[in-house]
C-alpha cells in the first residue's frame, strides 16, 4: 500500500490512541508486523507555543517502519505552523485529527466537531500540505450526530485539499466508542475518493478482519483497542508466526519509556496497558486489584514480576 510518497510493508496500522500509543506500544506493534504507526494526537497550538508535553508525546524509536504524527487544531495557520515544525521532520506523515469525540476537543471545533465544515477540512489540508510538505492523511468518523453521514463530504473535501490518505472509524461522535463501526459508511466513502481509505472500528481478530475487508472494500485496515496489550496481533492478523513472551514485552515497553520519561510518569501510563497486558494471563482481577496499591516504578515492577 502506498500514501503518497510512503510505501508501506503492510497494510495493517496501529492506530492513534490518546494515553496508549506511546513509543513504547508503537514500538512492539511494528516489531510484529504493523505497517504504519501512529502518534497520539498533539495539539497543533501546543507545538506553536513550544509546549513541554508536545516533546513527550513526539519522542520515537527507530522501528524501521513509517510513523505518522497526529496533530489536531481548527485554525489552518496554527496548522500550517505545526507543520512546518522542525520536531516533525522525523515523521513520515503528517495525520490531521477529525474525529475524536472527547467534549474538550468537539467544543473548541475541533477532532469531530470539523466534521460539519467541510469548508475548513479543505482549508486544514491545504495548510498541512503547505506546511509539512510530505504526505497528509486524516481520520474522521461517520459524522457527528446519530443517521447523519457527514464522512463522504467530508473525505471529498479532504482529497480536494490533497490528503494522500483517509481512515475511516464510522461511529458517530454521539456513539462516543459504543455500539458497532458501520463499515458500510466506509465503503460509501472507498466508493467516493480516488485516495486510499483505511477502515478502522473493531477489529480485533482474524475473523472480524476479514468481514470489515469484505463490507469495506477498504485498502488498509487500522487496528486501535484490538491491540491493546497485544502487539502481536499485527503477526496473527497476517497469518505469520511469532514469538511472544507476555513479560518480556511489557519490561521492554517500561524501558523504552524510562529512556525519555521519569519514572512516576511512567507508572501511571503503564498502569493503564497493564489492565490489558494482564489479558493475556489468567490474573486479570488480581493485576486490577493490585494496580490500586501500586504507587511508584517498583511496584509496578513488582506486580509484572509476580503475576505476569
Amino acid at each position: 500500500m502506498r500514501i503518497g510518497n510512503i510505501e508501506l510493508k503492510s497494510n495493517l496500522m496501529f492506530a492513534p490512541i490518546a494515553g496508549f500509543s506511546d513509543t513504547g506500544a508503537r514500538h512492539l506493534s511494528a516489531r510484529y508486523g504493523a505497517g504504519l504507526l501512529y502518534t497520539e494526537m498533539v495539539s497543533a497550538k501546543g507545538l506553536c507555543y513550544g509546549g513541554r508535553g508536545s516533546e513527550d508525546l513526539l519522542y520515537t524509536t527507530d522501528t524501521g517502519v513509517p510513523t505518522a504524527v497526529q496533530i489536531f487544531g481548527s485554525e489552518p495557520e496554527y496548522i500550517y505552523k505545526a507543520s512546518k515544525d522542525e520536531r516533525l521532520h522525523k515523521f513520515d506523515i503528517i495525520d490531521i485529527n477529525m474525529g475524536c469525540p472527547v467534549r474538550k476537543i468537539v467544543s473548541n471545533g475541533e477532532g469531530s466537531a470539523l466534521m460539519e465544515n467541510p469548508t475548513l477540512i479543505n482549508e486544514i489540508v491545504c495548510a498541512a500540505k503547505e506546511g509539512g510538505k510530505r504526505p497528509v492523511t486524516v481520520k474522521i468518523r461517520a459524522g457527528v450526530k446519530m443517521g447523519e453521514i457527514l464522512a463522504v463530504e467530508c473525505a471529498l473535501s479532504a482529497e480536494k485539499g490533497g490528503a494522500d490518505m483517509v481512515a475511516v472509524h464510522p461511529r458517530y461522535r454521539e456513539q462516543m466508542y459504543a455500539g458497532f463501526a458501520d463499515h458500510t459508511i466506509t465503503k460509501m466513502v472507498k466508493d467516493a475518493v480516488k485516495i486510499p481509505v483505511v477502515a478502522n472500528g473493531d477489529i480485533v481478530d482474524k475473523a472480524s478482519l476479514e468481514k470489515v475487508k469484505e463490507i469495506s472494500g477498504a485498502d488498509g485496515f487500522m487496528v486501535a483497542r484490538g491491540a491493546l496489550g497485544k502487539p502481536y496481533i499485527f503477526s496473527e492478523l497476517q497469518g505469520k508466526e511469532f514469538d511472544y513472551d507476555n513479560k518480556s514485552a511489557v519490561l521492554e515497553h517500561i524501558e523504552i519509556l524510562r529512556s525519555h520519561l521519569p519514572d512516576r510518569v511512567v507508572a501511571n501510563m503503564m498502569k493503564l496497558h497493564l489492565c490489558h497486558y494482564a489479558k493475556n494471563t489468567g490474573n486479570t482481577k488480581a493485576v486490577r486489584m493490585a494496580l490500586a496499591t501500586a504507587t511508584d516504578l517498583d511496584g509496578i515492577l513488582k506486580l509484572v514480576d509476580e503475576y505476569l
